[in-house]
């Protein structure tokens, strides 16, 4: 499947037209959000909405960095590194007090920090701009060479997901993914197996900083023009979305529903004013008949057709000695 799915992207841009592709690319970008959601879920059990807050430390970031808004221009390709740095230092502090609270009260929290960011990229016109946003950020710069149109960046960020999505499953087989399945299984047992809880949170809810902040510059340098408008809850719940029709445990699976929810409403424009009726229907058909998103119908597919080639080897294994 990995393999099926990396073709189908490097032919995609030869079939499609220039803003086609940008969408696609938007959707890539998502798609390391979604990420996010997948660490926080579908590994420690935890609904966050906060991604997209970070989404926006991480565009505001290039923003003022690297426009001269602040007398200061830095290299775009260093916002790579610094942009997930701030975001994730804020989610860091933030984590220090909201992962002390548990379950609703945890996810009703992460709401809060949504609607308390939008306020400031909204209003405070020095840092984010106002309502007007910022425009005119530069377009990604790496090793020389600056990505000028929509299908460099494709290709940038295909490679890119690649090795961010390779880090995601090593995550998953560490001692810290451990952790945090154990935690969402059973806190108390895993409390009891000495597994530190609150550490194992904030670890996580830091990275959901991390990969947020890099996806919001990532954003910013791809579309060169960012506002309050595109971090509220309802982008926040977007993502939320892609992640539950991809599938929280399944980082392909992610990548897939971010890439339906971006591109559907493209293919199903005339339907545009139901497409939320359409996600929470879909939501909902998932969640009673595939639980585990299509990342997990997949496996679930996989592992049957396997188990069926198991027992046919099994018994052309044994036919030889039932004649003899």
């Amino acid at each position: 499947l990995p393999v099926a799915l990396l073709i189908m992207l490097l032919l995609a841009p030869q079939a499609l037209s220039k803003y086609s592709v940008g969408v696609l690319n938007v959707g890539l970008i998502f798609g390391i959000a979604a990420w996010s959601i997948s660490i926080m879920l579908g590994m420690g059990g935890q609904l966050v909405f906060s991604m997209i807050s970070f989404m926006g430390i991480g565009a505001y970031t290039v923003a003022n960095l690297c426009t001269g808004r602040l007398s200061i221009a830095l290299p775009t390709w260093s916002m790579l590194f610094i942009a997930p740095f701030v975001a994730g230092l804020a989610a860091f502090f933030l984590a220090l007090i909201l992962v002390k609270m548990k379950g609703t009260y945890f996810t009703f929290a992460s709401i809060a920090v949504v609607q308390v960011a939008y306020t400031f990229y909204n209003n405070y016109k020095p840092l984010f701009g106002g309502p007007d946003g910022i425009s005119g950020i530069p377009s990604l710069t790496i090793f020389g060479h600056k990505l000028a149109n929509y299908y460099e960046w494709f290709y940038f960020l295909v490679v890119f997901l690649i090795i961010i999505g390779l880090l995601i499953e090593r995550i998953r087989r560490t001692q810290l993914g451990r952790s945090l399945a154990s935690i969402r299984d059973n806190e108390t047992a895993a409390r009891t197996l000495g597994v530190n809880v609150f550490r194992t949170r904030v670890i996580a809810y830091t990275l959901t900083g991390v990969l947020g902040g890099l996806s919001g510059a990532l954003y910013a340098m791809h579309v060169r023009y960012i506002s309050a408008d595109m971090f509220n809850y309802g982008n926040s719940a977007q993502i939320i979305i892609m992640t539950m029709i991809g599938g929280v445990n399944s980082t392909i699976g992610t990548i897939v529903g971010a890439l339906s929810v971006n591109i559907l409403p493209e293919i199903f424009r005339s339907l545009q004013k139901y497409m939320q009726l359409i996600w929470g229907l879909s939501v909902i058909i998932l969640m009673i008949f595939f639980p585990t998103g299509l990342g997990g119908l997949y496996k679930k597919i996989f592992a049957k057709s396997r188990a069926k080639k198991n027992i046919v080897e099994g018994e052309n294994y044994n036919e030889p000695n039932s004649q003899t």
